[in-house]
């Protein structure tokens, strides 16, 4: 083995090791937006592959067990990965069906483990049951990339490299997105990067405890702020609230899909912790909530005024950028689907 060999190798083996300890960081850390589990169980299972590669590489007659481990691991990133960014943008619990894209996955393989293992079945797992698990890790990461178009473009249009800090979150979670693909495409393209892959996932999971870091800094940051250590006065804050309410029944701005609270704040010319502080404290309502308040109770008079609009229509008008999205929230709020309340207050 050339000496190059044995660095990949020593990288890789460094990468699924730090990768388990992140893992178990986030999982026990205190509750917050990265001690989430399915961020957790994706740096997991990113592990679990790049060690079995390294196992592998040292002994080529390790156990069947390990290889069927390592494909197992692979099928899981995707349907993670989806779940952990549907988690992001806050609409992974309210639908059930969410649950399923790591439910089903995982009883695939307890079941087609059980019934068919490596073992007993190495041209199953070599050809076939590959392929399968490739593309359904191909899959979910374009599914990612799909629900987090709202969000890139938000981006975009708010010139993310002068406000990054206050985007910082959605700043890591594409980059998560974008880093899985990148691995899919060293696994995918193995026999031309050789364990260059497995190098790879350390500079990944290196990097998303960096950003990790960053992000609790930044959150620290926000939360040290003249208005975090103590309530808005009741008086002031029902001034507060009545400019804010004026602003969104005269102009409207929760019709603009990529409203976001700097850009609210700006508009009231307040800073963006007196806003978050008076939401949060005074109203006891995320941003989102507040504004998809709104944005629902717009969608309902149209639903009854207008007769033959498309529910897509619809939901653009209202402010929503999916039509996912608007059935979510608009469920939320409502406990019916738009069809339902149309119907029965026609």
């Amino acid at each position: 083995m050339s000496t190059f060999d044995q660095l990949l190798l020593l990288v890789s083996g460094l990468g699924g090791l730090h990768g388990l300890f992140l893992a178990t960081y986030l999982l026990f850390r205190r509750p917050g937006a990265w001690s989430n589990r399915f961020l957790a169980a994706l740096i997991f299972v990113l592990s679990l592959r790049v060690l079995k590669s390294v196992l592998f590489y040292f002994n080529p007659a390790i156990g069947k067990q390990i290889l069927q481990l390592g494909l197992s691991a692979c099928f899981l990133i995707g349907p993670l990965l989806f779940c952990y960014t549907l988690q992001f943008l806050g609409i992974f619990r309210q639908s059930w069906l969410h649950r399923l894209h790591w439910m089903i996955p995982l009883f695939l393989l307890l079941v087609v483990g059980s019934m068919y293992p490596y073992h007993a079945h190495p041209e199953l797992w070599g050809k076939p049951f590959f392929k399968i698990i490739t593309y359904v890790w191909l899959a979910y990461i374009l599914l990612a990339i799909v629900v987090l178009r709202p969000t890139i473009s938000r981006l975009m249009l708010q010139n993310w490299r002068q406000n990054w800090r206050q985007e910082i979150d959605a700043l890591i979670v594409i980059a998560i997105v974008l880093g899985c693909g990148l691995i899919w495409c060293a696994y995918y393209f193995s026999s031309y990067t050789s364990y260059i892959s497995g190098a790879l996932v350390f500079t990944f999971l290196m990097l998303i405890g960096i950003l990790s870091a960053v992000f609790h800094v930044q959150q620290d940051k926000k939360i040290a702020t003249p208005y975090a250590d103590k309530k808005i006065a009741s008086d002031t804050a029902l001034a507060l609230i009545a400019e804010l309410e004026q602003l969104m029944l005269t102009q409207k701005v929760y019709l603009d899909a990529n409203l976001a609270m700097p850009k609210l704040a700006k508009m009231l010319a307040w800073s963006t912790p007196k806003l978050s502080q008076l939401l949060n404290d005074n109203l006891q309502k995320t941003f989102n909530d507040y504004i998809n308040g709104y944005r629902i109770e717009y969608a309902k008079a149209l639903l009854i005024s207008a007769d033959a609009m498309k529910m897509e229509d619809l939901a653009e008008r209202a402010g929503f950028n999916s039509l996912s999205t608007f059935y979510a929230v608009f469920k939320k709020h409502t406990q019916l689907t738009p069809a339902k309340y149309k119907s029965l207050h026609q």
